[in-house]
């Protein structure tokens, strides 16, 4: 059941690496400008946080692995779509659904993951998102190896697809199992939650962050080729060592979790990814590079850090907590990178992406200002 789990968010995770890698041959062979482009990106994270929206309270009613399954099949019928589609529209109508896809497979994994480790849930979140990591170390491999080859890019979405469906099918077969909640839809719930302050907090924190996260990993390789002058050979491996941090960071920050406080430890993360988004933008030539890829090691530990908080804080609804907070990670990731390409379409790149320190210094006063409490809320819930 967890390798299940594991395996699929490898897939949410590829997924958006494949669209940012490719966002410059998208453009190109759709003939698109920055804020359409950023209409994909944002069509993705829309789908993603309806999916999570509703799939979290599902999840507390429903069999978690039968969405899993539901989740692998949504993204790997739609990735085939998305490659054969030649028209805009039709294009945003099958990213949607991939986002969907994967909003079933975050709203139904995590929560999952988090009933099967009890009193471990903040290391199992680093490792079940190190997968993600994992996966998106692949799309800037494999579709950057396709573009450099000339190759069109909807080859690429169309094997991909054709993976996750076989895949799928392996799952299928294995008749994995999982129970139901033991409790009724309740709506009720959700109003609750969002009443709370501590969990406010969480959740914006999660739209600011990962909305950030987000932007670099769909902008990076676009900002490098166009305002630095990469070639995209260059600028895809650049989003690989991105990812390849965040993979490694997952691995390192599942123990270094252990050693401080929650909010403190991610005090400190917000103020890394602060310094080295900063550098990363300002820095001549390929001295970008490390400090991108720092961001990644920043990044690391933030959302399953906030996940495992809101799992634990409001255990008696953890599917729920948790997919409130997955539906902040898609709404973030959905308005922060589109607002990006909107100010970028009115400035330069560079000023778009100077824009997302605005969203981390919210983080960190958030974080400051309500230290106190979120410390108090973590140790109510230990004990």
């Amino acid at each position: 059941m967890a390798s299940g789990a594991f395996v699929s968010m490898s897939f949410l995770g590829m997924s958006r690496t494949f669209l940012g890698t490719a966002l410059p041959a998208i453009r190109s062979s759709l003939n698109l400008n920055l804020l359409q482009a950023g209409t994909l990106t944002a069509l993705l994270q829309l789908g993603f946080s309806v999916a999570v929206f509703v799939g979290g309270p599902f999840s507390d009613v429903f069999k978690k692995s039968s969405m899993l399954m539901w989740g692998c099949f949504l993204i790997g019928i739609n990735l085939i779509f998305f490659g054969f589609s030649d028209w805009f529209w039709v294009s945003l109508i099958g990213i949607g659904l991939i986002g969907i896809g994967g909003g079933l497979i975050e709203s139904s994994s995590n929560p999952l993951l988090i009933q099967l480790f009890p009193g471990r849930e903040s290391t199992v979140m680093n490792l079940h998102h190190f997968f993600f990591a994992l996966g998106s170390l692949l799309g800037p491999l494999i579709m950057g190896a396709v573009l450099v080859k000339a190759i069109p890019w909807q080859w690429a979405y169309i094997g991909f697809g054709l993976f996750v469906l076989v895949v799928f099918s392996f799952l299928l077969s294995q008749r994995i199992s999982s129970t139901k909640g033991e409790k009724g839809f309740e709506t009720g719930v959700i109003k609750r939650l969002m009443q709370k302050r501590n969990f406010l907090v969480l959740f914006f924190i999660t739209f600011f962050i990962q909305g950030v996260q987000n932007g670099i990993s769909y902008w990076v390789v676009t900002f490098l080729k166009e305002s630095k002058g990469f070639p995209i050979a260059l600028a895809s491996a650049s989003l690989f060592l991105f990812f390849s941090c965040l993979a490694l960071g997952r691995l390192f920050t599942s123990y270094l979790i252990t050693k401080f406080e929650e909010p403190v430890y991610l005090l400190g993360l917000f103020f890394l990814l602060f310094a080295a988004l900063l550098v990363g933008v300002s820095a001549p030539g390929k001295w970008a590079i490390p400090f991108f890829a720092l961001c990644g090691f920043a990044h690391s530990g933030i959302f399953p850090c906030l996940l495992a908080m809101a799992g634990k804080s409001f255990s008696e609804n953890p599917g729920t907590a948790m997919g409130l907070i997955a539906t902040g990670s898609g709404l973030g990731a959905m308005a922060i990178p589109w607002l990006m390409s909107f100010i970028s379409q009115m400035t330069t790149l560079r000023v778009g992406f100077l824009s997302f320190e605005v969203f981390v210094i919210l983080s960190i006063v958030l974080m400051s200002t309500h230290f106190k409490s979120l410390s108090l809320a973590k140790s109510r819930a230990s004990f």
